[in-house]
């Protein structure tokens, strides 16, 4: 009697956090809960910033290009000269030179009825504002013949029109990209002020679990950590991972500490249900206002999700099931990075438009989150729903985004969707 007692008492201690809410609800109470304030600048060097968001706007210092030169191989003249120009009165112009691209600067000039030879990239000589190419000219014994007038400055990539000095070529929150990269290159900007990276502590929770390589066990691979680990590093964060904490509270709430000492998020993955040993609520709800502000959601997969603040810090409670550990990833940590890196919070995540190949169906209460694998057939998107056990890792394989179905709403085959994709990778992968 005893016995049964203390299970009832454990019991309800697990339950006292556990509570469904509304997906918005919880998004509502993140934003309320967690500061809205991006992490602090760093600044590094232009050449690494790839993926980087910026922390600053990006003014040149410089015109690009910073003089003019030839965009083609051909002949650099005056348009006075060749104005009246035609199959019955050709002009004839003398070849004063040659210009290529390691000319620059340059003191060459042109006068009156003279012409100089311009390698595409060689800086125009004075008196020229026109390049005619070398297809269109007949050349004679040091003289080019000219047939017909052309316009002013073709051919020709003129100071500044490509930048203006002073110009905002980047604004602050941009991602950087390949091309910025070169652009910034172009204009001698070798630093660059970004938001740093947000880390990132993952705990995995459970005396089932090890650690996957090394001595050969029997307890189950700690993969969902690496899985997380994966998803942080590809979003734009810096992953920590601080190992297994086993069924014990002590244990659990010194990695957590720990995770909040090294950290700017914690994620713990699993012990965060209403079984005997889910003790990642009870540690949470201990460490400091204001606590835990959500442990339950209804949604599915997810439904025992989490997230709790502390020392201002957000850590989120991820499920143990490996499906519902990546999706209540991509509900509810992925806006909280995007948010550190001043962003805002929201996923970001590219929305396309599917045909549904088949019939979802979301039940009366619980808001829907199901994998999709989308392929494309006769030139359209379509959206396969993949109803596999969500434990089993090669469904998610198999996935490349997700689609969320409202409590109570059914979907048919047919039926126009909107599928969140998973990132960018992608789509690469859908269109090969």
């Amino acid at each position: 009697m005893k016995v049964r007692s203390e299970i009832d008492r454990m019991k309800s201690q697990q339950k006292r956090f556990f509570k469904l809410i509304k997906f918005k609800e919880a998004l509502s109470r993140m934003e309320k809960a967690i500061p809205d304030k991006p992490l602090e600048n760093e600044r590094i060097k232009s050449t690494r910033a790839l993926g980087r968001v910026l922390a600053e706007d990006i003014i040149a210092e410089k015109e690009l290009p910073d003089h003019d030169f030839a965009a083609m191989d051909g002949y650099a003249v005056n348009t006075q000269n060749i104005q009246n120009a035609s199959e019955n009165n050709p002009v004839k112009l003398n070849i004063t030179g040659e210009l290529y691209p390691p000319d620059h600067p340059t003191k060459a000039s042109i006068g009156t009825f003279e012409a100089m030879y311009v390698a595409c990239g060689a800086p125009i000589p004075n008196g020229a504002d026109v390049v005619i190419k070398v297809e269109f000219i007949r050349r004679e014994k040091g003289e080019i013949i000219i047939r017909k007038p052309v316009e002013k400055h073709r051919n020709i990539a003129q100071s500044g029109e490509d930048v203006k000095k002073n110009e905002i070529v980047l604004s602050k929150g941009h991602i950087m990209r390949a091309q910025d990269i070169g652009l910034l290159v172009a204009l001698k900007q070798e630093f660059v002020n970004v938001i740093r990276k947000p880390k990132v502590a993952i705990i995995s929770v459970g005396d089932e679990l090890t650690e996957p390589f090394g001595i050969s066990s029997n307890k189950t691979a700690n993969n969902n950590a690496y899985i997380i680990a994966s998803l942080v590093e590809y979003f734009n964060a810096e992953p920590i991972l601080l190992g297994i904490a086993n069924d014990n509270i002590g244990h659990i709430e010194q990695m957590i500490k720990s995770g909040l000492d090294n950290a700017d998020i914690v994620i713990t993955i699993a012990g965060c249900s209403v079984g005997l040993k889910d003790y990642v609520p009870n540690v949470l709800g201990g460490l400091g206002k204001p606590g835990i502000i959500f442990h339950g959601v209804s949604i599915s997969a997810g439904k025992v999700s989490g997230v709790a603040v502390t020392q201002g810090k957000p850590i989120i409670m991820l499920p143990g099931h490996v499906g519902s550990t990546v999706a209540t990833f991509y509900l509810f940590v992925i806006p909280l990075l995007n948010m550190q890196l001043g962003l805002g919070f929201s996923d970001l995540l590219p929305k396309i438009t599917c045909i549904l190949d088949g019939k979802v169906t979301a039940k009366p209460t619980i808001d829907l989150v199901l994998p999709v694998k989308v392929h494309i057939q006769a030139d359209k998107y379509h959206a396969v729903p993949l109803k596999k056990h969500l434990s089993i890792l090669n469904n998610l394989v198999d996935a490349n985004g997700y689609v969320f179905i409202p409590a109570g709403v059914e979907k048919n085959k047919n039926d126009i969707i909107d599928v969140k994709i998973f990132g960018g990778l992608e789509f690469f992968n859908m269109m090969r």
